[in-house]
């Protein structure tokens, strides 16, 4: 279960200043989170977007954050990586709310495939695209939607720095470079590159 240690109160606050409405969270166990992102991903078309890692994964993960009625979340790993943002409910905004969370906890990376509302959503918290590699159906998920949502490429992001704070106040006048974005072939490769691009600062 993820240690309840950042200041929610002052994400709260910021939200509401700034016109946007704040989701109560509450931390959850790993089979807590592990089911909810299983109910999301039956409830919502796009539920394959999503993925589901194991109970055993979600245990060594220090934050677990659902909305009080557990029907959206968001997920860091102790090596700072978001994973599992879920919107399986009705709350439009929610992730105005995850995000910044996330970002306060240590969040500093994710990866998604490449469609324009989730590549586009990125963009507006300050994330930066770095890495590539193209859909391999060999791992796609089994649920896939070929003929709605095609092949995207998966697109591995850094965060730029900015706390929960500024994000919150800068939130969709970030510039984004897609020019240098680099491919690779494998997952495993485009992850690394976009790891190494972190730890050099």
């Amino acid at each position: 279960m993820g240690n309840f240690t950042i200041d929610l109160e002052k994400i709260e606050k910021v939200l509401k200043e700034n016109n946007f409405k704040y989701f109560p969270l509450k931390t959850a166990t790993a089979e807590e989170f592990y089911i909810a992102v299983g109910m999301a991903k039956k409830n919502n078309e796009y539920g394959a977007f999503v993925t589901q890692r194991t109970v055993e994964e979600y245990s060594q993960m220090p934050f677990l954050f659902l909305t009080v009625d557990g029907t959206a979340g968001i997920a860091v790993t102790s090596d700072n990586n978001i994973v599992s943002i879920f919107n399986g409910g009705e709350q439009r905004g929610v992730l105005k709310t995850l995000i910044p969370v996330a970002i306060e906890c240590g969040g500093n990376k994710l990866d998604n495939y490449d469609s324009d509302k989730l590549s586009g959503m990125y963009e507006l918290y300050g994330m930066n695209p770095i890495s590539q590699v193209e859909f391999d159906e060999k791992f796609a998920p089994e649920d896939w939607n070929y003929e709605r949502d095609g092949k995207p490429n998966i697109v591995f992001w850094i965060h730029n720095g900015d706390d929960a704070e500024h994000v919150i106040l800068n939130f969709g006048n970030y510039d984004v470079d897609w020019e240098n974005v680099k491919t690779f072939s494998t997952y495993e490769e485009a992850e690394k590159y976009r790891d190494c691009k972190i730890l050099a600062g």
